[in-house]
């Protein structure tokens, strides 16, 4: 068995890079749509007194200076069509799906055929329905198929692909995605709730709001505690049995780096994030700490993906000999 096992093909980098990044660009693009299909029933839900409008979509998914110098006052219409179907926007589900057809391609080889053609009919039904988003009545089954084939792909990948590194990388992707997602949540949530008491009742219905956009609602209620802020925000930081969850993804980080050959860089910051979300004050974090903090998460996320570009997919090997020559 270990002269079997010995016998696992190389990858090369830009195969790896390939499937990290189609990882992260799937994660975003099912993320995005789930953040979209939540926001629009949280905006029904809550009275038109909390005000609380499409600004705050924006600031999870990360606000693009070009569009927010644009449009000061973004309408739901200009915010959704930015997020869903704006071909210039990186990080819109019409490109974040684009970029894993075009990542994916790369590493054609790895995948089965059936996640090829799932991932062509992903592909082909976003580019062709990606405007249906704006308007209400038909953006809830766009969202619907988009997010729906996601999972499909990501079904596909995960049963019929070997779990080899050009996997261990498209995993390490998705889960280093939904980290940085997870932290943006927690910050913009925190600041969305009411402080008027009157409003306070609606508190809770932010934060089931939050957790349903991460497809984490079932879990956190299997726990039995209501949806308070210092309950969700730790359950978003440290629950291991949920996959939605920081702590999970960041473990997972970690496992798969394990298996692959110059791993310490990339484990070690991983590690830090560990210790940062051990040391959180959440109480703290609950009254008005959260900015902070997920900045810090974020750029602690931002150091992994650092390490893993640089020891894997860019390394400088031979600038630093030429210096030291």
């Amino acid at each position: 068995m270990s002269d079997y096992q010995s016998q696992t093909p190389l990858l090369l980098s830009r195969a790896g890079e390939s499937a990290y990044w189609a990882g992260r660009y799937l994660e975003r693009a099912e993320g995005t749509a789930r953040l979209i299909r939540t926001h629009t029933d949280l905006t029904i839900d809550l009275p038109n007194s909390v005000g609380i409008g499409w600004g705050p979509l924006m600031a999870v998914v990360g606000i693009d200076p070009v569009f927010a110098s644009q449009n000061p006052n973004a309408t739901e219409e200009l915010v959704v069509r930015h997020l869903a179907a704006d071909p210039e926007n990186i990080g819109s589900i019409r490109s974040s799906v684009a970029a894993v057809h075009h990542n994916l391609r790369t590493t054609r080889s790895f995948m089965p055929v059936e996640a090829a053609e799932a991932l062509i009919e992903l592909h082909l039904y976003v580019q062709a329905n990606a405007e249906s988003a704006i308007e209400r009545w038909t953006r809830g089954p766009f969202l619907h198929t988009t997010i729906r084939g996601a999972q499909t792909l990501t079904g596909i990948l995960a049963e019929g692909m070997s779990h080899d590194v050009a996997y261990s990388f498209f995993t390490i992707g998705r889960r280093i995605e939904r980290a940085d997602l997870v932290a943006r949540l927690l910050d913009v949530q925190t600041s969305l709730l009411p402080t008027d008491e009157s409003m306070a009742a609606f508190g809770e219905l932010v934060w089931i709001s939050g957790l349903r956009s991460m497809s984490a609602l079932q879990s956190f209620r299997r726990r039995g505690v209501p949806a308070s802020a210092t309950e969700v925000i730790a359950f978003l930081l440290y629950d291991a049995m949920c996959p939605r969850t920081i702590g999970s993804s960041v473990a997972v980080v970690q496992e798969m780096l394990m298996d692959i050959p110059r791993h310490e860089a990339a484990v070690e910051a991983c590690e830090s994030i560990v210790r940062l979300t051990g040391d959180a004050d959440i109480e703290a974090l609950a009254n008005g700490a959260m900015h902070d903090f997920a900045d810090q998460i974020q750029q602690a996320i931002g150091n992994v993906h650092s390490a893993i570009d640089e020891t894997w997919f860019h390394p400088v090997v031979a600038a630093t000999q030429s210096q030291v020559q």
